[in-house]
Parts: C-alpha cells; sequence; structure tokens
C-alpha cells in the first residue's frame, strides 16, 4: 500500500479507527481527513456570520486533527480539512490522492443526525470508488 485516507469526526469511534489505519498502513502514506458540514439552515445566526462560523468550525477541526495526529506519534500523518458533505469529500479526496484503502469508524458522533442523513460509513461504502474498510 502508498496511500490511505482515513475519515475521522473526533469520535472515540474515529481515534480507533485511525490506530487501526495506522497498523496497516507499514510505510504507507496516511492522510487523516475532516469534512466539516455545511451550516443547517434556517439559523438563527445572522447571514454576514456565517463565514465566521465556518472559519471557527474549520480551526477547531484543525486542532482536533492535530491533537490525533500527535497522540498516533512517531508516525507521520497529514492532515486534511474540507467542507461539504462527508462521505463525498472523503470519496472524491481518496479519488485525488489514489488511495490505496480508506477507513472510517463505523458510528461517528451525531445520533439524531445520523438517523436524519444517514451513515457516512454507509454512504462512503456505496459511493467510494477505492476499497473501504469500515472498523468497529
Amino acid at each position: 500500500m502508498r496511500q490511505l485516507v482515513v475519515a475521522v469526526d473526533g469520535s472515540e469511534v474515529s481515534a480507533r479507527a485511525a490506530r487501526f489505519a495506522l497498523q496497516l498502513a507499514g510505510g504507507a502514506k496516511v492522510t487523516l481527513v475532516h469534512v466539516c458540514p455545511p451550516p443547517g439552515l434556517p439559523t438563527d445566526e445572522p447571514f454576514d456570520q456565517l463565514p465566521a462560523l465556518l472559519d471557527a468550525q474549520r480551526s477547531s477541526a484543525r486542532r482536533m486533527l492535530a491533537a490525533l495526529a500527535s497522540s498516533l506519534a512517531p508516525a507521520s500523518v497529514e492532515v486534511v480539512v474540507r467542507d461539504g458533505s462527508a462521505a463525498e469529500e472523503v470519496a472524491d479526496l481518496a479519488d485525488a490522492l489514489e488511495a490505496d484503502l480508506v477507513v472510517v469508524g463505523r458510528k461517528g458522533r451525531g445520533g439524531v443526525a445520523r438517523m436524519l442523513l444517514g451513515s457516512v460509513a454507509d454512504r462512503l461504502v456505496h459511493i467510494c470508488r477505492r476499497p473501504v474498510l469500515v472498523v468497529q
């Protein structure tokens, strides 16, 4: 393997998936990716404050990824933050990087959001053109 992509959402399950991917990687490059969802509409925030909210969301994601990456030391991993729909963005990144494997946790953070929007892992398995490993 040359390249692994690991979808991370801040949950313990996604951290476990990242640790598992690192065990599989050997000398392969590992990229941790977090996708910031679009702001829900309608919103209570004034429209002109949305850019600041998105920036704060991205900063929080970068801090979370940096903390996870440092916990995986001494391995070297790349971190990527994207905006949009999680499964689609992870699949697009995996294609762009020509990933040999995409690793994702079985369950993420939000129970209600998962019921309403569907599981990211399930969607990723269906749309990704690269092999996907779902970690329990």
